[in-house]
């Protein structure tokens, strides 16, 4: 029998490898760690599932094997890959081989989908054909049903340690926190997958405040970051005429009170954007490309204001560098009532105090590891609630908030122990506000 590629892991980036080669004449094999998946029913394929090692047969006849991003790089269904000696990709190495456009990179801890998105934003802007998908939306292999000029993918640190060198026209690692360490393994190998989205990129991004995120080897970059760049073309914070701007070099190019996203994290996002599409944009459109941009749900997202009370669903902080640029961006005041708590995957959880002092009034908890922020709490000498649910977060957090004053949703955890997913955590967080028996303020 002649030889026929395999997929391990049958979610959603298994499928569009599936329908890929499919559209090739190429049927693969697939294996699958979980039991029968419904999706299989579109598929003409030949299955292995609850597989925890190859069946012999399927081995000898494999040429290739595609990893779906979701397998840890040392199950063992990766291992005997590797010991059989065959070439192992990911859906995003097989997408390389056929894009007939440049390809834009995107990765890093936190702020992914907004600046991918708003790279997409603006290239479609400037008249360009741009697609945007990868870990966000669309599956990158997807995006090949259309042509484009453009396509910009946010690559999770799981696709970029499955896959070789990328030739991006243009890469950026927007920041580095501990995150993943249950899948990685260490924070140095989770950082060394981030840096596999440099390894053959034209041209390097990088973060001037995160030395984590500049290329290895010495290579240049052009940079973004809150301090005075280097480089002509680095971009920066400057204060001018009583207020904050982005700039590049000596030229002003946007107001961060006019941005389209608030919060200074989101202004760092809107530079590293811009440092992405630089080539290919007119920066005297700025302005007017960045006010038609939306904020992307469950990030830093004002739900309602309540007798005086901002209530913000930072939903998407699924780790601890998210949260502390959240916390980063509000005043030092102690009027946040802060809502944590779900999986942990690990991570350092007192190293949001720093950001907390001063800006913390409360922190309410839930979750699996929600205990663990309460000797942050004790640290701060602030007060600690311990709920079961959303719903009594909210009423909690309400209950204790000053007013004027903040609650802010922004878990430093997972949402998987409670929630399908995060976008279904923010959700809850919206209806239980929405629930909430307070008279509505005008801001709401």
């Amino acid at each position: 029998m002649a030889a026929s590629p395999a997929i391990i892991g049958f979610g959603i980036t298994g499928q569009s490898v599936a329908r890929y080669l499919l559209s090739k004449g190429q049927a693969p094999t697939v294996l699958d760690t979980r039991g029968a998946r419904t999706e299989a029913v579109d598929f003409d394929l030949e299955y292995h599932w609850d597989c925890a090692t190859w069946p012999e047969r399927v081995l000898g006849q494999t040429s290739e094997v595609f990893v779906s991003p979701g397998l840890p790089p040392a199950h063992p269904l990766l291992q005997q890959a590797h010991e059989a000696q065959l070439p192992v990709y990911s859906d995003i190495d097989l997408f390389m081989r056929a894009v007939p456009g440049k390809v834009l990179g995107v990765t890093g801890t936190n702020g992914k989908s907004t600046v991918v998105s708003l790279i997409g934003h603006l290239l479609n802007a400037q008249g360009y054909r741009c697609k945007v998908g990868g870990n966000l939306g669309t599956p990158a292999l997807d995006l090949l049903n259309e042509d484009a000029d453009f396509y910009v993918l946010e690559l999770s640190s799981f696709q970029l340690a499955h896959s070789g060198e990328l030739p991006f026209a243009r890469a950026c690692i927007l920041n580095i926190s501990d995150d993943h360490l249950d899948y990685h393994g260490s924070a140095e190998a989770y950082c060394e997958a981030k840096q596999r989205v440099y390894a053959a990129a034209k041209h390097c991004v990088s973060n001037r405040d995160d030395p984590r995120t500049r290329p290895s080897g010495g290579r240049e970059s052009i940079t973004f970051g809150v301090g005075p760049g280097i480089a002509p073309l680095d971009l920066s914070l400057a204060r001018a005429d009583g207020e904050d701007w982005i700039v590049q070099g000596e030229k002003m190019l946007h107001a961060v009170s006019r941005l389209p996203v608030p919060g200074r994290h989101n202004a760092i996002n809107c530079m590293a954007a811009l440092a992405m599409v630089q080539p290919w944009f007119e920066s005297d459109r700025l302005g007017e490309a960045l006010m038609g941009f939306a904020g992307l749900p469950h990030r830093f997202a004002l739900v309602a204001e309540r007798n005086q009370v901002a209530f913000i669903n930072d939903s998407k902080a699924t780790n601890v560098g998210s949260t502390l640029a959240a916390l980063g961006s509000l005043p030092a005041d102690n009027q946040v009532v802060l809502i944590v708590g779900g999986d942990g995957k690990g991570a350092r959880l007192d190293a949001l105090l720093p950001a907390m002092r001063g800006r913390i009034h409360s922190l309410v908890a839930l979750g699996k590891d929600g205990e663990q922020f309460r000797p942050l709490a004790a640290a701060l000498e602030r007060p600690f609630y311990d709920v079961a649910a959303m719903e009594a977060a909210v009423e909690r957090a309400a209950a204790v908030a000053p007013s004027p004053g903040i609650v802010l949703l922004s878990p430093a955890c997972a949402s998987t122990d409670m929630f399908a997913n995060f976008e279904a955590r923010g959700e809850a967080f919206e209806n239980a506000v929405a629930s909430l028996a307070l008279p509505a303020m005008s801001g709401d």
